[in-house]
Order: C-alpha cells, then sequence, then structure tokens
C-alpha cells in the first residue's frame, strides 16, 4: 500500500512539474508515444487514442486502450508518467 501511494504521488509531482516546466507550451498536448499499459513503443498513431488533461495517448494495440480507460486518474497518471519516462530513454520499470 505504501508503495502504491509513494508511486502515485511521485507520478503525480512528474506531471505537475512537465506542466510547469513550459509555461509558453501551457495549451499544447503531449503526444505519448509508448503505450502505457504494456510499455512499448507504439508504431501506428493511427490506432486507438485517449486524451487524458493535456496528454494524448496512443496504445501499442486495440485491447490496451480499454484497460487503460478503466484504471482511476491516478493510476492512468502514474502510467503516463511512467511511458513519457520510456520515451525520453529513462528506466524501464
Amino acid at each position: 500500500m505504501l508503495k502504491m501511494t509513494l508511486a502515485l504521488a511521485a507520478a503525480g509531482v512528474f506531471l505537475a512539474g512537465a506542466v510547469h516546466a513550459r509555461p509558453k507550451e501551457a495549451g499544447r498536448v503531449t503526444v505519448v508515444k509508448v503505450c502505457p499499459m504494456k510499455g512499448s513503443k507504439v508504431t501506428n498513431l493511427s490506432g486507438p487514442t485517449s486524451t487524458v488533461g493535456r496528454f494524448r495517448v496512443h496504445f501499442c494495440c486495440p485491447g490496451c486502450k480499454p484497460s487503460f480507460d478503466r484504471l482511476s486518474v491516478a493510476q492512468k497518471q502514474s502510467r503516463i508518467a511512467q511511458a513519457l519516462q520510456r520515451q525520453r530513454g529513462g528506466k524501464r520499470g
């Protein structure tokens, strides 16, 4: 439980930092090209997507979107933060 709480708190801080990091781009949408469910790079950007706040999230396959849609907002934010970290070349889970 503590581990999950810390992970969600870290994701919230990461997303808040991303919003404030570039104030000139506050209205822009950030495209997430790493599937938040499987962690793989998305090669077909015309596939299923979801919008969460200012993030346009792409999925690697049609089955990932319904699974993502069932997550809570906090879980979605955590998954997006992890996907963005991978997209930017960060460590894998």
